[in-house]
C-alpha cells in the first residue's frame, strides 16, 4: 500500500526501500557453522561503510579466510553474543556484545561491533540486531569520530558520547558512546 494524503505516513519499519516486504529479516544467535557468512556478510559492510575511511590498501588487506577462523572460534568460546540477520537464506547484518574491554568500563557489557548491509539500510533491520544483541542493557560502544550515519543511529538508540576518545590501530579517531539506562523491550 502507498500512502496517499488521506492515509496516515507509513513507519519506517513498515517500508523498505528497494527491499521486498513480504520477506522481513529475521535475527538470531550465529552458530559455529555461520562464521563464514558471518564474516563474509562483516567484511562487505567494512568494505561498504569504510571505503573512504579506511582506503583501498587497508580493504585489500584484509585476510577474509583467518578473520573467519577467528569468529568461528569466538562463536565456539561464546565470550561474546554474536547475532545474525537473514533475509532470504542470505546473512544481511550482523552484531557482536560482550563483557566491555575498557580500563574504565562505564558499562559491563559493550556494543564490538553492528553492520549491515548498505541495501538494507533504513529498513529496521540495525534496530532488530542490536535489541536482540544487547537484550536492552545499558551498554557502551566505541564509534569513528567521523561517521555520522552510525552516530546518528546510536544517539536514536539512547546512547550518548561521554567524552573519552581512543585511536583505531590506523590512528582514525573514535569516540566512546554510552547507554546507562535499561531499554524495554518489545
Amino acid at each position: 500500500m502507498f500512502p496517499t494524503l488521506s492515509s496516515p505516513t507509513p513507519r519506517s519499519d513498515e517500508f523498505e526501500v528497494g527491499v521486498s516486504m513480504t520477506v522481513p529479516a529475521a535475527v538470531r544467535e550465529a552458530l559455529p557453522q555461520d562464521a563464514e557468512a558471518f564474516n563474509a556478510c562483516h567484511v562487505a559492510c567494512w568494505r561498504e561503510a569504510y571505503a573512504t575511511l579506511w582506503g583501498a590498501d587497508r580493504l585489500d588487506g584484509l585476510d577474509e579466510a583467518a578473520l573467519a577462523g577467528t569468529r568461528r572460534a569466538e562463536i565456539e568460546r561464546g565470550t561474546a553474543r554474536h547475532m545474525l540477520a537473514e533475509r532470504d537464506s542470505e546473512v544481511i547484518g550482523v552484531a557482536i556484545a560482550g563483557p566491555s574491554r575498557d580500563d574504565d568500563p562505564p558499562t559491563d557489557l559493550e556494543l564490538y561491533a553492528i553492520y549491515v548491509r548498505a541495501a538494507h539500510y533504513g529498513t529496521g533491520v540495525s534496530t532488530k540486531l542490536l535489541d536482540a544483541v544487547l537484550e536492552g542493557k545499558p551498554a557502551s560502544l566505541w564509534v569513528y569520530r567521523d561517521n555520522p550515519r552510525a552516530s546518528a543511529f546510536y544517539v536514536n538508540q539512547g546512547f550518548i558520547p561521554d567524552g573519552a576518545e581512543r585511536n583505531d590501530a590506523t590512528g582514525i579517531l573514535e569516540i566512546r558512546m554510552v547507554r546507562k539506562q535499561a531499554v524495554p523491550r518489545l
